[in-house]
């Protein structure tokens, strides 16, 4: 089996941790698999745009990929990029903070700084033979995050249907009082990965399409006027937190509620 170190560089069983960069940010493995994307329509709480006009479709995830156990905390964006989190609240002409820390999810992020992001990090892993030629990192898909959220399950959230457990899982407004908090203090889903619902809102690859795209390795348009992000935040209710929800904004947005996590892939072919 190929491998660079001692961890192969495909994951042999869902959930599989790695850490083996700079950072050491810690990466779940999410298998390849074929799952139902969106919502159906009888679900509670469901918006327009998650699936197409018969409501879920179907796609199928041909390689797998690592995606990060927690969002990008303060700590790891600063050594990557230099600024901390009240540079970034200056570029956003903000006069607040929503939490401060090393290991709180950074936030005030813009698209295209947190794809910058990604990009200089596998430049500095390549350069350290810590990173397998034909991988990088990058803002996963849509279709990536959702299928590693749900981690095998159909539910209106990771854990199942009722949002009254949510709690267990999530930073949202009943709990967070009106704040990020440090990553990795909830419940993780089946495979890991923690805060995929709640504390920030967090970025993907792709532009924004009112439908969403079924089949094989799914993407989004190829150009459109907006970006899209998933998860919910520590200012939602739990509708917005929801597997199936979707976030969408100008790429320039900077906001206390939007951060980023990362995927570790294979580059395209």
């Amino acid at each position: 089996m190929d491998r660079i170190g001692s961890i192969p560089l495909d994951g042999t069983r869902p959930g599989q941790e790695r850490n083996d960069n700079g950072l050491k940010m810690r990466f779940c493995w999410c298998p390849p698999g074929t799952f139902r994307r969106g919502s159906p329509k009888d679900e509670p709480g469901r918006y327009d745009g998650e699936g197409d006009a018969n409501g879920p479709v179907s796609v199928t995830l041909t390689r797998g990929f690592w995606m990060g156990k927690f969002e990008v905390t303060q700590s790891q964006w600063q050594q990557v990029m230099g600024t901390m989190i009240q540079d970034q609240k200056a570029k956003a002409n903000s006069s607040s903070l929503y939490g401060e820390g090393p290991d709180h999810p950074i936030y005030y992020v813009n698209h295209d700084e947190a794809s910058d992001f990604c990009r200089r990090f596998t430049e500095a892993e390549r350069q350290a033979g810590r990173l397998a030629a034909g991988w990088e990192y990058r803002l996963p898909t849509e279709a990536e995050w959702e299928y590693a959220c749900r981690a095998g399950t159909t539910t209106r959230f990771s854990f199942g249907d009722d949002d009254t457990s949510l709690g267990e899982y999530a930073w949202f407004t009943a709990n967070s009082n009106l704040s990020t908090h440090p990553v990795g203090q909830k419940t993780s889903n089946r495979w890991g990965l923690c805060d995929m619902h709640g504390n920030v809102w967090e970025w993907c690859a792709d532009w924004y399409g009112k439908t969403l795209a079924g089949g094989v390795d799914a993407r989004g348009r190829s150009q459109a006027a907006l970006r899209v992000f998933r998860g919910g935040s520590w200012g939602d209710y739990p509708r917005r937190c929801r597997s199936a929800n979707r976030g969408r904004d100008s790429p320039d947005l900077r906001d206390f509620i939007v951060g980023f996590r990362l995927a570790r892939v294979q580059s395209p072919r």
